[in-house]
């Protein structure tokens, strides 16, 4: 599965990602005018072809294409959206240790923490990534935060490939169709 994420400037009600799509979502950063739209697709070609698509009426700001590396699901929770970027390019092993780090320390901190939905990790060809996740209220994400931040590396795990995200962006969830988990992996 690949996904989509179209940032905007200004105001946008729930859109249509395009024929095709598996889910989508619409965010609006709070505190903010920006936005994302983030639109899951069955195949590399299907996203190439949605992220050259701006509609009128918006200013579009940037278009990425992702792989849909990961996904962890704990609930349908969709209200609040955090988008964690991973700017590129990266090397494939500062890439695998954030995927390790992300599946064997992170998820199994948070998963359990009430109101936490689903979380995708998006992968770029040079290795970048966003990590997209969602949760029921702002509690919910400080709470994650706060897990995340009490976590102690994994033997073998080098901090020099995790110097951390280069940016957290923080959205209201305007429209969600997400697609089931058992068809993004």
């Amino acid at each position: 599965m690949y996904a989509t994420i179209h940032q905007f400037r200004g105001p946008l009600g729930t859109r249509d990602p395009g024929q095709g799509a598996l889910g989508a979502c619409t965010l609006t950063q709070l505190g903010g005018q920006t936005g994302a739209v983030v639109a899951f697709w069955p195949d590399a070609a299907g996203a190439d072809e949605a992220a050259a698509r701006r509609p009128a009426g918006t200013t579009w700001l940037d278009t990425g294409v992702y792989r849909v590396a990961d996904v962890y699901s704990a609930s349908p929770a969709a209200a609040y959206a955090q988008l964690t970027w991973f700017d590129g390019p990266r090397s494939a092993d500062q890439s695998a240790a954030e995927r390790r780090a992300g599946r064997e320390r992170i998820w199994p901190a948070v998963r359990d923490i009430e109101g936490v939905g689903s979380t995708y990790v998006l992968v770029a060809e040079d290795r970048s990534s966003v990590i997209v996740g969602f949760t029921a209220s702002l509690e919910t994400v400080e709470a994650v935060q706060d897990a995340i931040m009490g976590t102690e590396l994994l033997p073998g795990e080098d901090p020099a490939l995790l110097p951390g995200s280069d940016r957290v962006d923080l959205h209201r969830v305007l429209h969600a169709a997400l697609p089931a988990p058992a068809a993004a992996r």
